[in-house]
């Protein structure tokens, strides 16, 4: 497989990696009304939370593939999909101020920047 291949299979894992994992996320913050557990959404919750993690151990590989090595920049770019992911399906970012909103974007570009900053400085 190409480099040009093994990047988009990385970010295609990724994605569904953080976005597995933000739905985990979200229904974890709903497994207990009432101060009891709700089974299904237990569940549902580490069903999310293994779908996710056996994504990332992949995408992990084929990050290495690519050259990225370092354990943060490897994380740091799970955690980026996995924020936005929660924000969107939890409803939240509807609700954000403009400003918030803004500072969101800016965040996660700036996380783009130094993920890819570090990148070039390892090569």
């Amino acid at each position: 497989m190409g480099q040009v291949g093994n990047l988009l299979l990385v970010g295609a894992l990724t994605v569904g990696s953080g976005l597995l994992d933000a739905r985990a996320f979200v229904f974890a913050s709903r497994a207990w009304p009432e101060g009891r557990l709700d089974w299904k959404m237990g569940v549902l919750t580490l069903g999310c939370f293994a779908g996710g993690i056996g994504l990332y151990m992949l995408a992990v590989k084929f990050m290495q593939n690519a050259g990225i090595q370092g354990v943060a920049l490897q994380s740091s770019i799970w955690f980026i999909v996995t924020a936005i992911g929660i924000a969107v399906m939890d409803g939240t970012i509807v609700q954000w101020t403009r400003s918030q909103q803004v500072v969101g974007v800016a965040v996660a570009i700036a996380l783009c920047w130094l993920i890819s900053s570090t990148r070039a400085a390892a090569a």
